[in-house]
C-alpha cells in the first residue's frame, strides 16, 4: 500500500502519479527479466521491432543486446534501450524524434506519435502501469498513452509485458488498442484474465518452458 523512502514512506499507488525511470528500474528486476526471458522466445531472425521506455522492455532490450538473432531492425522511444544496443553490429537501431523526456528516458509527443503513425513492424513491445478487468490498459501520463497506442496500432503483432503487481490497477489514461498478447509473470488467483479483451492471448512466464537460449 506505501513505498518506503528516506526518512518516511509515500502512497504506492495513485491514478495520477507518474513514476520515474530509476524507481521503475529499481522494482521487481527479476520478475520483469522472467517475463522478458518470454518475450525475447517471440523475437524472430529478420524481425522489425518496436520498443517503449519501460523497464520490462529495457530488460529485453538487454536480451536482444546478445545478438542471439540476425538481423533484426529495432525502432524504439527509449534512450536506455538505444545504450543497450549501443554494441550490437549486426542489428540496425533508430530512435524515434521528438520531445526528450528526461524522467523517464523516453522520446514523446506529437512527433514523435506522428513518427510511429508512418510505420509497420512485425512487432511491438511495451510495458503498462495498470490492467484492469474493466478499464483495460492504462498509465497516469496522456503522453505515454498516445505513444503506446500508437505503437500497437503500428505492429503486425503486438506485446504487453507486466508483471503481476500491475493487475488490479487503474490509471488516468486508457490505452485503447488491440494488444495481441500480454506477457506476465504468474496467475493472480481470482482475477478474470478473460475480460481484458476476447482476443488477447496470455502467457504466464512461470508455465512457459523456454527453448531457446
Amino acid at each position: 500500500k506505501i513505498s518506503r523512502t528516506h526518512g518516511g514512506a509515500m502512497l504506492a499507488y495513485s491514478v495520477g502519479r507518474p513514476i520515474n525511470s530509476a524507481e521503475l528500474m529499481a522494482k521487481d528486476v527479476e520478475l520483469k527479466h522472467r517475463i522478458a526471458s518470454v518475450a525475447y522466445e517471440h523475437i524472430k531472425d529478420h524481425d522489425t521491432l518496436l520498443l517503449d521506455s519501460s523497464s520490462t522492455v529495457y530488460e529485453l532490450a538487454r536480451l536482444i543486446a546478445s545478438e542471439q538473432r540476425a538481423n533484426l531492425r529495432i525502432i524504439t522511444t527509449s534512450l536506455l534501450v538505444v545504450q543497450a544496443l549501443a554494441n550490437c553490429k549486426s542489428y540496425k537501431v533508430m530512435i524515434i524524434g521528438g520531445e526528450i523526456n528526461y524522467s523517464h528516458n523516453t522520446v514523446e509527443g506529437y512527433v514523435a506519435s506522428n513518427a510511429i503513425k508512418q510505420i509497420r513492424v512485425d512487432k511491438s513491445f511495451m510495458g503498462i502501469n495498470g490492467i484492469d478487468e474493466n478499464f483495460g490498459f492504462s498509465t497516469p501520463r496522456y503522453e505515454d498513452a498516445e505513444i503506446k497506442t500508437q505503437m500497437v496500432n503500428s505492429a503486425v503483432e503486438s506485446f504487453v509485458l507486466a508483471d503481476h503487481t500491475k493487475f488490479n490497477k487503474v490509471y488516468l489514461v486508457k490505452v485503447e488498442a488491440p494488444v495481441t498478447c500480454l506477457i506476465t509473470d504468474t496467475q493472480i488467483s481470482g482475477f478474470p484474465y478473460e475480460m481484458i479483451n476476447d482476443d488477447l492471448e496470455i502467457i504466464f512466464a512461470d508455465k512457459y518452458q523456454i527453448t531457446q537460449s
